[in-house]
Parts: C-alpha cells; sequence; structure tokens
C-alpha cells in the first residue's frame, strides 16, 4: 500500500528497531496516525516524520515532556483516544458527571505532583553526577601523586648504608689520585610501622619517557557519556548514554579487527588524547575534554579528530563519529 508504513518500515527509516517504534507509540499515541488496524498495523505517511523528530529528541537527551510539547509544536495530536476517557462516556450509572469530573480533576492533579516529584529526583541525579564528577577528580589527582611515587621509588638505586665512603684520610708523604664522587639525594622513607629507611636516588634525564604509557583518565572519566556537538552547536549523545570507555572499546574492537597495531593514552593541555595506530601506518588522535551541557550534564566532548597529527575538519569529525555510532 502506497505512502503508508508498518513498524518495520519506520524502524528502518529511523535507524532504530521495531521495539523502539513501539515504545515512541505507546508515549506518544495521539501523534502516529493509524491508518489500518489489521496486521500488520499500518500508519499514514506522515508517521515516519512523526518518528524522526521523537528519535531526534531523544538523541538531545531530552524528556518525554519536552518531547511531546516540542511534537505538539510540529504536529497535529489526535483526540480520538483522550475522548474515550471523558467522563460521560465512562461514568457508572448513579455516578453524576460533577462527581466524575472532581475526581479526574484530583487524579490530574496527582499526576502533576508525580511530574513535579520526577523533575526533583532528575535534578537530584543531575547533583549526584556533579558530587561523582568532583569525587572523580580528586581520585585521579590521588592516582597521579600514588603514580609519583611509585615512579620515585622504580629509580632507588642502593640503600645509603651500602653507600662507600667519598673519601679518606691520604698517609702522610703519599699522593693518591682525586677521587670522583657521584652525588646522589638521599630520600628517608617511613612505612606504616614507623620503621624509616633510606634511600639513594640519581637523577633520570628520561623522565618524560619513563612517565610514557603510565598516563590514563580516571575511571570517573571513562564512565561519563561521551557526546558530540553538530553544526548549529547542539550536544548529540549516543541512544542510553553511551560512556567513553564503551565508545572506546568498539574502536579498538574495530580497529584490531583490521590489523591495527598500538593504541595508547596521552594527556595534551586540558584534553586526553587517544591515539590508534591503523594497519596502513596511520595515526589517529581523538581529543577528549570533560565538559556541562547547558542542563547541567556532565559529559565528555569528543571535539577533535588529527589523522596523522594533522586536524580534520568537523564534518570528518562528525561522520566518523557517526559510523562508530552505528556499530553499536
Amino acid at each position: 500500500m502506497a505512502d503508508t508504513y508498518t513498524h518495520k518500515d519506520l524502524a528502518k527509516i529511523c535507524g532504530v528497531s521495531e521495539t523502539t517504534i513501539k515504545s515512541y507509540r505507546r508515549k506518544f499515541p495521539g501523534f502516529i496516525p493509524v491508518l489500518t488496524r489489521g496486521k500488520p498495523i499500518r500508519f499514514k505517511s506522515e508517521a515516519s516524520n512523526v518518528c524522526l523528530k521523537i528519535r531526534d529528541c531523544f538523541d538531545k537527551g531530552m524528556s518525554v515532556n519536552e518531547t511531546h510539547k516540542t511534537l505538539k509544536e510540529n504536529f497535529k495530536e489526535e483526540t480520538s483516544s483522550s475522548s474515550r476517557r471523558t467522563p460521560s462516556a465512562s461514568a457508572p450509572s448513579g455516578v453524576s458527571q460533577e462527581y466524575m469530573e472532581k475526581f479526574f480533576e484530583t487524579a490530574g492533579q496527582m499526576m502533576q505532583g508525580m511530574a513535579a516529584l520526577a523533575t526533583a529526583q532528575a535534578k537530584a541525579g543531575q547533583r549526584l553526577e556533579k558530587v561523582e564528577a568532583t569525587l572523580g577528580k580528586l581520585v585521579e589527582i590521588e592516582t597521579r601523586n600514588s603514580e609519583t611515587f611509585s615512579q620515585l621509588l622504580t629509580h632507588i638505586q642502593a640503600p645509603a648504608s651500602e653507600i662507600p665512603p667519598t673519601s679518606s684520610q691520604p698517609e702522610a708523604g703519599a699522593s693518591s689520585p682525586e677521587k670522583k664522587v657521584r652525588a646522589r639525594k638521599i630520600v628517608n622513607v617511613r612505612s606504616s610501622e614507623g620503621d624509616v629507611k633510606s634511600y639513594s636516588i640519581e637523577k633520570n634525564e628520561n623522565k618524560d619517557e619513563a612517565n610514557a604509557g603510565l598516563e590514563r583518565p580516571s575511571d570517573a572519566f571513562l564512565n561519563t557519556p561521551i557526546v558530540i556537538r553538530n553544526d548549529q552547536g547542539e550536544f548529540l549523545g549516543v541512544p542510553g548514554r553511551l560512556s567513553l570507555s564503551g565508545f572506546i572499546e568498539i574502536l579498538v574492537r574495530e580497529a584490531e579487527e583490521g590489523g591495527a597495531s598500538l593504541s595508547s593514552w596521552a594527556r595534551r593541555d586540558e584534553a586526553w588524547v587517544f591515539t590508534m595506530k591503523m594497519p596502513g601506518g596511520d595515526s589517529h588522535g581523538l581529543f577528549f575534554t570533560s565538559t556541562t551541557t547547558p542542563k547541567g550534564n556532565l559529559v565528555v566532548l569528543l571535539d577533535r579528530l588529527d589523522v596523522n597529527e594533522k586536524e580534520t575538519s568537523p564534518q570528518f569529525l562528525q561522520e566518523f563519529f557517526r559510523q562508530v555510532k552505528d556499530k553499536i
């Protein structure tokens, strides 16, 4: 039948599952017009535009109420489903219409109270996310301090008690060549039992190389939802609030299947950079930064992609993000 769609047709148009289309219909029954109720159910042609708008709203992180308001501004809502719930049609015998109107008014107030409670819970969740983000930063700082202390211990050469004397008094009338003493720094480390041990440390000129490979984002950073900005500056995420670690897992899996040889993290200014060596010898560098959406949600923003250390265009970055998103 021309210009009509089934659940399967709408799922293919929107790039989602049939289950998702059915959930759209449950949440917004008045906006997805049904043409026939046989099997399979068929929908009018305008149902495709409605489903696409619902998908875009959810991709932007909008709530059901916000999405309903957007649909009402762009599409006509059928009232046939709501008309069946009018007091006159559903009032039992012996019950006045005035009583039923009062009943539905009270029920509406209860629903509004529940909606306000849900909003308060959402705001509390946002505040909790901010607290978790702060704790994550504290954990990251503590991890860096632990790594610094571990690096210090790896450069220990010998206990101070084993260091040979640096000079001795020569015998009268005897000449001895001047001994060159290599300067060492003595560090005292107190254990949890109260014992004190002394260690001598030499300067490591290749400190940057020693630190290479030890850098890694904190678990809080890796578990934060990932987003990207479109040309209008809007934040676009992944359905299900995919975390950065899940996004990296998809990248690594696809790269390993293609024969990629190496991947690593590095800190560059305020960004974490994930670099992958591809089979053809090219390198991909993805820049991730922590930011907050206009609604106060803490997210990780993919804001730059370098190929062979050359920054690509925003359009290239958006297409790369879309291709990874399609592999979920």
